[in-house]
This record gives structure tokens, sequence and C-alpha cells, in this order.
């Protein structure tokens, strides 16, 4: 795919130009579809050509807007990219389209990029580095990536934010309130202001790239020697607020192992369920941000994870209760989920009783209940998403009155992106037999699942199973 063409001119940082995009862009559209109808009802022969044509030109135009946007609107598109909500025609051919924002967004200028290093490291890019290429060779929602090498010889990927993206950022986190407010109105039960808060402090911990630097250590330590999962290594005194430096590695995209066959693809989604679920049960951390763009497949028996902006660390607490939810789903035993439910929140005096959400509740977690050989498709995304999506299934009305903590608001992002990614991979194993390591220590059934087990009792002799501690 051509790299776009980098955008003329600085993001738009304020509220109301940036309102005003989006504003611009959806009247814009409006008046093109009334020109299409018109064009249809002159040649009905036609409507279908007119209509398909009228969704390639505004999913173009809505990718070209979002990507000259970045930040969190850009971000949205992200998602949006790999969600499985429906599967319509006209919403698959926006999806595809929105899937070039995954990692290759229109980038900035080389000189953007220049200008915030010498005004974080207070010296040129040149001076800093013995080599910086201005040409970017990826683009994100708040940064963009250059090549680069070190005075010492290693060669690093030089993640530099865009200029204006922190104020970007700030205006879209002024929609957060009143799009909370709107939400309260279809989930009344939802506290406004934990959401809001939950969802800003998430976003601003992204601006800043010190603590995203942190973040990145952290798990490369905790991944160190690790068979198939790669964190690259990151040069602390080479980042900055707006800068991060870290091991180059090359790799190809997600997208590429769409095309991969079946046992590969297995093995792919195996990696990345254990690293997004092996990380939150041994660790109580998680990334929760898997979009597919965050991440580089080195061949086919190894990934790379390059994205640690939006990490969330879970209190004891909180881990037994999402522990205890799925035990309760596994063993049939809605006493017992109502009573986890209501530990976190979820469930109160003033909300359903657990029979008007439990098939609902199974059918979120269907992957892990079934103790055999389970496909993930775009089908089981979008069932298991139908009830908090569509006003036509059972359960919508009586999630509505369901209470969603803060925290709930991160896993849940992270735990649905995971399940859409799968999903696009169309991958089948024992999802509850590799879950079972995880929560019980249970021996591994599965190649990779034997490997990892010899890499963990290397390199975290002491972990113990959390349902042993229960």
């Amino acid at each position: 795919m051509a790299r776009e063409k980098a955008p003329k001119g600085p993001i738009p940082t304020g509220w109301m130009e940036r309102g005003a995009r989006l504003a611009g862009q959806t009247g814009l559209s409006a008046a093109r579809f009334v020109g299409t109808r018109f064009k249809s009802f002159a040649s009905p022969d036609r409507a279908q050509e007119y209509l398909e044509g009228f969704h390639e030109q505004t999913a173009r135009q809505l990718v070209q807007m979002l990507g000259e946007m970045k930040g969190a609107a850009m971000k949205v598109g992200q998602l949006a990219s790999f969600y499985e909500l429906s599967d319509s025609g006209e919403l698959q051919t926006y999806r595809d389209a929105l899937t070039m924002l995954q990692n290759s967004a229109p980038p900035m200028d080389g000189s953007a990029s220049r200008k915030v290093i010498e005004d974080e490291f207070g010296a040129p890019a040149d001076e800093i580095f013995s080599n910086f290429e201005d040409e970017a060779v990826a683009s994100a929602s708040i940064g963009q990536v250059h090549r680069a090498e070190l005075k010492t010889g290693e060669k690093v990927a030089i993640k530099v934010q865009y200029p204006g993206v922190d104020e970007a950022v700030r205006a879209d986190l002024k929609n957060v309130s009143a799009l909370t407010k709107l939400a309260v109105a279809i989930a009344p039960n939802m506290d406004p202001s934990e959401v809001a808060r939950e969802v800003k402090e998430r976003v601003l911990e992204e601006l800043d790239y010190k603590r995203e630097a942190s973040n990145q250590m952290r798990f490369h330590e905790l991944y160190k020697g690790h068979p198939f999962i790669v964190i690259p290594r990151v040069y602390p005194d080479y980042c900055r607020t707006r800068v991060i430096t870290q091991e180059f590695i090359e790799g190809e995209s997600f997208l590429s192992a769409l095309d991969w066959d079946k046992a590969d693809r297995n093995r792919l989604g195996e990696i990345l369920f254990r690293f997004f679920y092996g990380s939150l049960n041994r660790f109580r951390l998680f990334s929760a941000d898997p979009h597919p763009g965050n991440y580089l497949l080195l061949g086919k028996d190894k990934v790379a994870f390059l994205d640690f902006g939006l990490v969330r660390a879970l209190d004891p607490g909180t881990h037994e209760h999402l522990l205890e939810i799925i035990q309760a789903l596994i063993a049939g035993d809605k006493e017992r989920e109502r009573r986890a439910l209501e530990g976190l929140g979820i469930l109160t005096a003033r909300t359903p009783e657990i029979d008007a959400i439990w098939e609902h509740l199974v059918e979120l977690n269907r992957p892990v209940l079934v103790d055999g050989d389970f496909t993930i498709d775009q089908a089981v995304v979008q069932k298991a998403a139908a009830a908090g999506f569509d006003p036509r299934s059972e359960a919508f009305q009586a999630l509505r009155r369901l209470g969603v903590p803060g925290v709930m608001v991160t896993f849940n992002r992270m735990s649905f992106g995971v399940h859409s990614v799968l999903g696009r991979l169309e991958v089948t194993n024992n999802w509850q037999s590799i879950a079972r390591e995880l929560w019980e220590g249970a021996e591994p059934k599965t190649k990779l699942g034997r490997a990892e087990q010899r890499w963990l009792k290397k390199a975290h002799p002491d972990w113990e199973p959390p349902l042993a501690s229960l």
C-alpha cells in the first residue's frame, strides 16, 4: 500500500476547530448521500453501484480526515477498524478503509519530528543520533516512528509525538463528559464521573512517553527470554516526555497473517491470547490497546509487542472478582456469579437479577467455557457484542441497568479487542485449557504452552497460580 503524503499544516488542536472538522465531514457526506439517492431514482438499475461508490468515497475521506486530526479521534478510527460489530457490507467497507489507520496513517513531515527531538533534548537530532531518517516507518494516533542509529551503533526506532497532539487530545477529551451523559441515558446505572475519569486518566497517560517507556521496560523484564513473546529493549537515556527510543525490530504487519494457513493462524492466535491474558493473570498487569498496529510478526513463531502507552494494573481484589465471574460461569452457579458481579459493582440492589443477563455473560465468555476445541470467528464476536449494542437483543434492556466500574471500561476494551482480532484470524484452540494454565497452573496441552511453562519455571520460579491462593 502506498504511503499517504504528509499532511499540510499542523494538527488542528482547538475544541471548536476539531468539532467543526468532524461536523463538516458529516455534512458533506449527508449532502453527497442525497445526491446519490437522486441518481438512484433516475437510474434504478444502477442504484447499488451508486450506493457502493458513495460508501467507498466516504470511507476514504473519513480515513484521510481522522489520519490528519490524529489524537483521540484517530484512535477511535483505529479501534473501529478491528471490532466485529456487524457483518453488513457497508460497515465492512468502512472497516477495510479504517484498517489503513492501524499502521499507515498519513505521517507528519520529518522536520516536525526533528523539531520535537531538539525541543526535548536541547540539541539537534543529528547530534543525538549518528543517523536519523526523516521518512517515518510507521504512523499512529499520537506519534510516528523513525529509524535511527545511536552513536554506539545500535539500530533503534524513535517514536516521536506529533507537535500539538497534546492539545488535540485534551480538546477531544472535552467531549468525554458530554458523551458519558449521553451514555447514562442508555445505561442509567452508569456512574458518568467514574467512567469519564477512567477514560481521561488512561488517555492522558498515553501522552507521557516517559511513562510509556517505563511500562515497556517493565514488560521487557517480565518477558525476558520468552520463547515467542518479544518486547523491544528501551534506551531510557534517549527517552523524554515526547520521545521514546527503543530497539529496532524488523517484522511483518498483522494483516499479512490473514493469508496464512489455518495452523499458522491458530498458533498466532494462541500467542496473542497468551500475551494479553497471561500478563493479566500472571502479573495483574495488561496492555489495553490490542489493535493490530501494535505488534509485528517475526516469522510465524514469534510476535513483537510495541506499544505500552495504555497499561492497566489490577488490584488483587478486582482480579479475584474477575476470576470468580469466569469460574461461576464454568460451574453454572448463578448465585456465585451474582456475588462476583456485586463485588465489582456491576450488579447492585437496583440492577436486574442474574437470570436476566446470564445468557449474555455465557455468550460473552463462551470461548473459555468450552473444554474442547472452539473456533473464534467473526460470527462469534458479533454475537457476543450484539446484546450490548443491538436494541433488538433479549439482554439489551437488562444490560442498560448494570453498573460500569471504571476499571471495566479498560478491561473490556482489552478483552473485546483481543477477541475481535482473534475473530479476524478465525482461530481454533482449546481456550479453556490455555486459560487453566494461567488460572491454576494446569499442565499445558500445546507445544507453545510447554515452551512457555519451561520459561516460566526459569524466569519466574516463585509464581503461584492465582486460583491456588484463593
